[in-house]
């Protein structure tokens, strides 16, 4: 599966791509802390899913999201951010997300979320 992050903190993104790295099938095809370069990037590379931070610098995620399951429906996306309010959540379920998780609360439950993506053959691989 290829994966792309959209994440502006250096910190969190390296974290994420060590995190992701040690997931068997994962492979991170790119990382962008701004929306315009996501989306190229997301459009350029053969991108099956993404992890997205709401706040991005002055932006919002949320117009990234919108325009990616706009264009490419088939992208799973989940969020992850600290914007973990009920508001937050509904806007981006409503925008296209597949998954909503908090940074600071959820930030282990990537990978169940990814490998469900992966489909059935994915446990064969990693049992």
């Amino acid at each position: 599966m290829n994966l792309f992050i959209v994440e502006d903190s250096i910190l969190i993104q390296n974290r994420l791509v060590r995190f992701i790295e040690e997931i068997p099938g994962m492979h991170v095809v790119g990382v962008s802390a701004d929306i315009r370069s996501a989306y190229e990037g997301v459009m350029r590379h053969n991108t099956d899913a993404m992890i997205l931070d709401l706040q991005l610098g002055e932006e919002s995620g949320l117009t990234l999201l919108r325009e990616i399951k706009k264009t490419r429906p088939e992208i799973k996306v989940v969020v992850l951010t600290n914007h973990s309010t009920e508001d937050y959540r509904t806007q981006a379920l409503r925008a296209g997300a597949d998954g909503f998780l908090d940074k600071s609360r959820d930030f282990a439950e990537i990978p169940a979320y990814l490998m469900r993506w992966q489909g059935p053959d994915f446990n064969s691989q990693i049992n």
